[in-house]
């Protein structure tokens, strides 16, 4: 078993507890799937040269919000494989979840687009492209809808992880098994946690501090979960 864990890039974990594939894990992959289609047909056909360049360059947005959303899906499909939970809450939680991505997709392709645009293209190569945004508003705002993305998003990823923790003992979680799992709650709740002060930073108009505070995330993980060990918040 832990041979087979390790091709299939879960090596630290002790067991798979999912056996085949479920209705719900079906229903999730589909979602996932037609989110990244949905982000390619958004696309228009290029009308002349400028929009064929203009739709090109937008394609590094498309990019970033792809990897995105496969890491988002890979955070899933690990915690149904190792848990295999399939009760209401779950399922009730999983239905958010998707609901959440799907409406997550388009602020996470703009931001990206804005990020790549400003930040990068714009200032160090001199080329730009039009986002189809403008103004401190229209950013505070799509600030505001991302953070809110990244804040249900990561909330609910947590409580997936806290409700298999609260089964441990029917779920025969050995300490390797525990070690993780907390780890998890920790880490998917401090970053829940640093998108909703980023969007209290928008609201208060602080400026570009609200998009800096993301990189935060993994010092303040490692905190933590250190944090976690030497008090033993979660045990």
């Amino acid at each position: 078993m832990k041979k087979l864990l390790k091709i299939r890039g879960d090596k630290k974990f002790t067991t798979w507890r999912g056996g085949d594939i479920s209705r719900l894990e079906a229903i999730t992959d589909a979602v996932f799937a037609i989110a990244i289609t949905l982000l390619i047909v958004s696309h228009d056909v290029p009308r002349d040269y400028v929009h064929f360049r203009s739709v090109m360059w937008s394609f590094c947005g498309f990019a970033v919000t792809f990897f995105a959303l496969i890491a988002i899906w890979y955070n899933t499909f690990k915690f149904h494989r190792r848990f295999g939970i399939e009760d209401g809450y779950t399922i009730f939680l999983s239905s958010l979840l998707i609901f959440v991505v799907l409406f997550y997709i388009y602020p996470l392709k703009f931001m990206a687009q804005i990020i790549i645009n400003l930040m990068l293209l714009k200032n160090s190569f001199g080329i730009d492209f039009d986002v189809g945004f403008s103004g401190n508003l229209d950013i505070n705002h799509l600030f505001i809808v991302y953070g809110a993305g990244v804040f249900f998003i990561w909330l609910i990823l947590g409580l997936m992880y806290l409700h298999a923790y609260n089964k441990r003992n029917i779920l025969e979680l050995d300490n390797n098994e525990l070690q993780i799992t907390t780890d998890a709650i920790v880490a998917n709740f401090i970053v829940s946690f640093v998108a909703a002060a980023s969007i209290m930073l928008t609201i208060v108009d602080m400026g570009y501090l609200s998009g800096w505070i993301y990189f935060a995330i993994s010092p303040l993980i490692y905190l933590g979960i250190w944090f976690k060990e030497k008090y033993y918040i979660i045990n």
